[in-house]
C-alpha cells in the first residue's frame, strides 16, 4: 500500500502548536496558559460543573483535570466546594477574580479563529467546523473501541 507523505494530522498538528502558543503568549501576564483556559471557560459556562464531568466534555483524563483546576485554584480563578451529599465530589465555580479573564479569553479565542480562517467564506468556515467534528467524534468512537478490545484481551 503506498503511503502518502502528508496527511491530514500534520496540518491538525500545527494548528494545535499554534494555537497553544497564542493562548500562552496573550495569557501569560495572568499566570494561566492554553491548557487551563479550556477548563476556566468550561467551568464558567457550567457553574458547579464536577471534575469528573470536565473530563468527560472535553476529553481528558482524569490527571490532566485535577492538575489544571489546582493551579487556577492557587491563582484564586476557580474555587472548589464539596458536595454536601457526596464527599468525594468537589463542585467547580469561578472567582469575582477570573470573570474579566474569562471576557479577555472569550475575545482571545473570537480573534485567533478570525485570524487563522481570514478569507473563508462564512460557508467555509462552517464546513471545516462540521468536518473536524466529525473527525473528532471519530477518534473518540475509534479509540472507545480499541480501549475496549484490549480491556476483552486482558
Amino acid at each position: 500500500m503506498e503511503r502518502q507523505s502528508i496527511t491530514f494530522l500534520k496540518y491538525i498538528s500545527i494548528i494545535q502548536r499554534n494555537t497553544g502558543r497564542y493562548f500562552d503568549l496573550n495569557l501569560e501576564a495572568d499566570q494561566i496558559g492554553s491548557g487551563q483556559q479550556f477548563f476556566l471557560l468550561r467551568i464558567a459556562e457550567n457553574e458547579g460543573i464536577t471534575m469528573y464531568d470536565l473530563a468527560r466534555i472535553g476529553s481528558f483524563d482524569k490527571g490532566t483535570v485535577t492538575k489544571a483546576v489546582q493551579k487556577m485554584v492557587q491563582q484564586g480563578y476557580v474555587r472548589i466546594e464539596v458536595d454536601e451529599y457526596d464527599k468525594r465530589v468537589r463542585h467547580l465555580y469561578i472567582t469575582e477574580q477570573a470573570r474579566g479573564l474569562i471576557e479577555r479569553v472569550y475575545d482571545l479565542r473570537d480573534s485567533w479563529n478570525a485570524q487563522i480562517t481570514e478569507g473563508f467564506t462564512p460557508e467555509e468556515r462552517e464546513q471545516v467546523l462540521h468536518l473536524l467534528e466529525r473527525m473528532a467524534k471519530g477518534s473518540c468512537d475509534s479509540l472507545s473501541k480499541l480501549i475496549e478490545s484490549k480491556e476483552e484481551e486482558k
